[in-house]
């Protein structure tokens, strides 16, 4: 069976399938070393392309209310004092904190649910108490 045809995008839009050239995709500069792009998800997600300069922190603590995951794509992220180098998996929990930096620079990409596709599967409601995301444009 063949696959779909795929489309390109040089911004997030929502298509049956697509592929996207990261770099492509506007960066957004949240703190010394720490740029986001926002990529392309299913309705009720967010998912992220996050890279870190050596010897860069996140610039906030950063509160997972509907819980988030992460993926070390390149170099090695310390969060909540744990290393965790390229190939690892990082699960923060429903209304988790966390602050990772990096020593050495890293790339990670993430995502997590909205608030109503994280209640529609089944959340617990009583972890939501407000957005600490920044909005993307």
């Amino acid at each position: 069976m063949a696959e779909p045809p795929r489309q390109c995008v040089a911004a997030v839009t929502p298509l049956p399938s697509q592929w996207v050239d990261a770099e492509a995709l506007p960066p957004m500069l949240l703190g010394s070393g720490c740029v986001r792009r926002a990529l392309p998800a299913p309705p009720g997600a967010r998912a992220w392309l996050v890279d870190m300069a050596p010897g860069s922190e996140w610039p906030w603590i950063d509160r997972a209310e509907t819980g988030e995951a992460y993926f070390v794509l390149q170099g090695e992220v310390i969060d909540d004092g744990v290393r965790h180098p390229a190939g690892t998996q990082v699960v923060i929990s429903p209304g988790g904190r966390h602050r990772p930096r990096s020593e050495t620079g890293a790339r990670l990409v993430g995502f997590h649910l909205e608030p109503d596709a994280f209640l529609g599967a089944g959340g617990n409601p009583d972890v939501l108490i407000g957005r600490l995301h920044l909005q993307q444009g």
